[in-house]
């Protein structure tokens, strides 16, 4: 079918949405994104409390109706509602009407009912517009139980490998690897770090461990991912669990796109602390919208972003998050976390970040700043395979999303032993 064709066809059917719901919706626009790339968007507008979730769900009716005129695999659509909750005070997804089961994914993949994608239109339109979310209970105490331990487990035999990654990062000229002992690598950092030691990082326990890369493909997790990114398929980047310690310091203004060799913009962290968190504990906190904010990384070196007080960012966190609650950030949103108290626990969350497939890898010759190396032991093994500006396909960076049945059955499987 011409993409002409499709445009024309799906602007008829705007149309009658548009007449169908006069009462409510004062206009209506349709962009076309690409071909076989479509974006349906109703404004909603009204002087008082609009339909709500009714109107959300009515639209979703629609864009199912749109199907046979737009492309079967390649329609998207979003809701722009007349405002939205305060996104510090985000609550769980209510139930939703009972809706057919959407399809995710290519064929191959079994449907995925809405009910299940534990993510409300709400919170799809809130991760676009301030670039993270708080997804409430994602996973159950007992599912949280089995990824802990799987998580810990792999952690507990790489902990000196961690010291030894925060010294390659906080002493310039010693060698990481001539330490021995955590005692030896606090030392060093004592004496001759250049910043406090704010966490440990333990990078792609996937890699080591079998049940972690089972919790890295969580179908749910990942149903979930894929709707972030509106991609058809999503590529697992990385896991790695952060610990601060007692006393541990501050983790300074960042985003994660800035430390990772890829040329793309859909990319996103999904950060699952490992114990319900009090309202002392080092919790992220988000720059509301600095993922929108071009000017910033255009104009400014990195010196230049970590000034950010003028910038006027809603700053946002997501306290007393109980376990088997997530937070979602997008890579270019700018968050920092707080130091850990010196008495109680030590705070753990285990992050697992994806990317949506076709991005190539970041080519340097012309850019305006220097790719931050912090997480050079992460992505090292994979990036001398590949050439700048290939396509960053690797058995390292592995598809995902969508999952077979098979697949599906086995990671059921695998979790239940948990």
């Amino acid at each position: 079918m011409n993409p002409e064709d499709e445009e024309g066809d799906a602007c008829t059917g705007d149309i009658i949405i548009h007449m169908k719901y006069r009462h409510a919706l004062r206009g209506w626009v349709f962009v076309s994104l690409g071909l076989r790339c479509c974006v349906c968007a109703l404004v909603i507008q009204s002087t008082h409390t609009l339909l709500g979730r009714g109107a959300m769900a009515a639209s979703h009716y629609c864009a199912l109706s749109l199907s046979p005129i737009l492309s079967s695999r390649y329609h998207r659509y979003c809701v722009v509602p007349h405002s939205l909750p305060p996104c510090s005070a985000l609550s769980p997804p209510s139930p939703r009407r009972q809706q057919p089961c959407l399809k995710l994914g290519v064929d191959d993949q079994a449907p995925i009912s809405p009910s299940k994608l534990h993510i409300s239109h709400e919170q799809l339109l809130q991760f676009e517009r301030v670039g993270h979310v708080c997804v409430r209970k994602l996973f159950d105490s007992q599912e949280m139980g089995g990824l802990i331990s799987a998580v810990t487990d792999a952690a507990a035999r790489e902990k000196l490998n961690a010291y030894r990654h925060r010294v390659a990062v906080l002493c310039p000229g010693v060698d990481p690897f001539s330490l021995h002992s955590i005692a030896e690598a606090e030392t060093v950092i004592r004496e001759q770090g250049t910043d406090e030691l704010g966490f440990l990082q333990n990078f792609n326990l996937h890699q080591k461990s079998h049940q972690v890369r089972q919790w890295a493909s969580h179908p749910r997790m990942l149903a979930m991912v894929a709707e972030l990114l509106g991609a058809q398929r999503v590529r697992l980047y990385q896991d790695c669990l952060f610990q601060k310690m007692p006393g541990f310091g501050v983790t300074n203004w960042h985003s994660d796109l800035n430390m990772v060799p890829l040329d793309t913009n859909s990319f996103l962290t999904v950060w699952i602390p490992l114990r319900s968190l009090a309202k002392t504990d080092s919790s992220l906190h988000f720059a509301s919208g600095s993922h929108r904010d071009f000017a910033l990384a255009y104009w400014q070196n990195n010196q230049g972003m970590a000034n950010l007080e003028s910038r006027g960012y809603p700053v946002v966190d997501y306290p007393c998050m109980t376990l088997g609650d997530v937070s979602i950030h997008h890579g270019w949103t700018l968050h920092w976390a707080p130091g850990q108290p010196g008495t109680g626990p030590a705070r753990a969350a285990w992050t697992v970040s994806y990317f949506a497939d076709g991005a190539k890898v970041l080519a340097t010759r012309h850019t305006r700043r220097k790719l931050q190396d912090e997480d050079g032991w992460s992505y090292q093994a994979w990036r001398k395979d590949l050439k700048e500006g290939q396509v960053a396909r690797h058995p390292l960076l592995p598809v995902v999303y969508p999952i077979t049945i098979d697949d599906s059955k086995q990671q059921r499987r695998g979790t239940k032993k948990k």
